[in-house]
């Protein structure tokens, strides 16, 4: 009975956290993509020590954003970072990242994925390598 309780619970607190997110008052009718602008690092880039992400994003209503390095060979994952940019019409980041345990120049991606509360998303990548 008690592992029941606590589930109904739970499930409540859920349903409230995702209805108070949907319960604002947001424009249906926006079709447009969050603008995203990636500052650095920079296309085909060679960088050793620290990384620095940086750009900024702006929309009416910003939701949520993921900050993503993946290895090219094989995906790994690398850095990830969630900035909390929820109901913000503009935000800029600046992220850093030192790659550990890197020791011959090796290719990555940086894919940056925002969303807005319409659903509308936009994502971009730049490709470059750290040593």
């Amino acid at each position: 009975m008690k592992k029941l309780s606590f589930f109904i619970a739970l499930l409540a607190l859920s349903t409230n956290a995702f209805v108070a997110c949907h319960k604002h008052d947001h424009d249906e009718d926006d079709t447009q993509a969050p603008g995203l602008t990636i500052s650095s690092p920079a296309a085909a880039a060679s960088l050793s020590g620290e990384v620095h992400i940086s750009g900024s994003v702006t929309d009416e209503s910003l939701h949520e954003m993921s900050i993503k390095v993946t290895r090219d060979s094989d995906g790994a994952e690398l850095f990830s970072a969630n900035p909390t940019v929820h109901d913000k019409t503009s935000y800029n980041f600046d992220e850093h990242w030192t790659p550990a345990g890197i020791s011959a120049e090796t290719a990555v991606t940086l894919t940056i994925h925002v969303e807005d509360h319409t659903a509308n998303e936009t994502e971009k990548t730049v490709k470059f390598s750290v040593k």
